[in-house]
């Protein structure tokens, strides 16, 4: 078992487009955890063929613990705190000569000692809370009259006002939890498809009803028909093949079916930019998360459709009662959707917390739920290879999908 969690959170540029990642580890064992992740691949993994801010202790710099990773793949983070000496400036070196790049994390309206890197970083993290508009500019000057080349990251961006602050300056990233919040739009709606397919995961749910008639309902969707069957073959039986939605059905379970039908929901959401896309990558890899915290008469299949609906109302722009009016849930799944109450409400909050590096809480919350909490680290990169390759057989099928023509 590894010695280390780590979670990641994008960052988006000004029009919308992912830049990277942040990536954070929990230190639970000495401060070797970058190197634990690169050597196991989990590293290159969560960050997705992008680059990856990574902070950086003292030790780590003056061991050259950053050397063994790909140029372009990280973006040392220096702390705030750190001060120049002879032994930090000669590890920089070295990491500017392998073609590294260094940021500060993080700055805000008070100075810091590493400031003084200004003249030899790339990127500086600004706290957006710092202040109003006139606090962020002043830091941006500050900033800039030592190097005019630097770029900028909007981090712990909470509220609009404190994202068009920072837009407005021309920072080149941007990072916090406003971009995960839902902004219902008046005239938001789904697909009529969609909503079929919300429908047929009540129906999916209702043991009265059987896989004949299930697959019945199903059939009368073509397009749903040919997606469903895609994304089964590719991701959930390894490619051995099925040809139809009772085969399917049969060869999977109900529960996995319904996951599969989740996946197809969420993938369904039309991306405009890397936001949207990243939305949906949430959602679902949150339903993944949650469904591994099983016991004490949890359900994996409850527990990953509240994972997925906790975040759907972002996704679709819509309110989450408006969403759950359009699928039959049941009441402890509600509950918990709702109210946060009931015996799914923490596994909600476990993966809000771990999502934010909250990673104490998350194990508090973890052992009263009767989960080791040590194996939060190996559910959060579960979660993310599965969802990899579930969304990539999803969107691989929409693309695919034949198209009706017109009567």
């Amino acid at each position: 078992m590894s010695d280390f969690a780590l979670v990641r959170q994008p960052v988006f540029g000004g029009t919308g487009s992912l830049l990277g990642y942040d990536i954070r580890f929990h230190e639970t064992e000495g401060a070797g955890s970058f190197a634990q992740s690169f050597l196991s691949g989990t590293f290159d993994l969560v960050r997705n063929r992008l680059p990856a801010f990574v902070s950086a202790t003292r030790d780590q710099l003056l061991g050259d613990a950053f050397l063994v990773a790909e140029p372009g793949s990280v973006i040392v983070m220096l702390p705030a705190w750190l001060t120049p000496d002879t032994e930090v400036n000669e590890a920089l070196d070295r990491l500017r000569a392998a073609g590294a790049q260094l940021a500060i994390d993080e700055v805000g309206a008070e100075p810091v000692p590493a400031e003084a890197f200004l003249p030899v970083v790339q990127w500086v993290r600004v706290d957006s809370r710092s202040g109003d508009p006139a606090t962020i500019n002043a830091i941006c000057d500050r900033l800039t009259a030592q190097g005019s080349s630097l770029r900028l990251v909007a981090a712990r961006v909470e509220e609009l006002d404190q994202y068009e602050a920072t837009l407005e300056r021309g920072f080149d990233g941007f990072q916090g939890t406003f971009f995960s919040r839902p902004e219902p739009l008046p005239t938001a709606d789904m697909p009529q498809s969609t909503v079929a397919a919300m429908r047929l995961m009540g129906l999916a749910r209702d043991q009265k009803i059987s896989d004949r008639q299930l697959e019945d309902v199903i059939a009368t969707d073509p397009v749903l028909t040919f997606q469903l069957l895609r994304l089964v073959n590719s991701a959930a039986l390894g490619g051995r093949g099925v040809a139809s939605i009772g085969q399917a059905l049969r060869a999977i379970g109900r529960n996995a079916f319904l996951r599969w039908l989740a996946v197809a929901v969420a993938a369904a959401r039309k991306s405009k930019n890397g936001v949207d896309q990243e939305l949906v990558r949430q959602a679902v890899e949150r339903g993944r998360l949650c469904e591994q915290l099983v016991g004490s008469g949890r359900d994996a299949g409850t527990l990953f459709l509240v994972g997925l609906f906790s975040l759907l109302d972002a996704v679709f722009r819509m309110p989450l009662a408006e969403i759950l009016e359009r699928v039959v849930l049941s009441a402890e799944a509600n509950e918990a959707l709702i109210d946060r109450t009931g015996p799914y409400a923490d596994a909600i909050n476990f993966a809000e917390s771990y999502e934010l590096g909250l990673f104490e809480n998350a194990s508090e919350i973890a052992r009263e739920m009767g989960v080791d909490p040590a194996k939060g680290g190996e559910f959060y990169t579960n979660a993310i290879t599965w969802t990899a390759e579930a969304l990539g057989a999803a969107l691989d099928s929409q693309e695919a999908a034949p198209v009706k023509k017109a009567s």
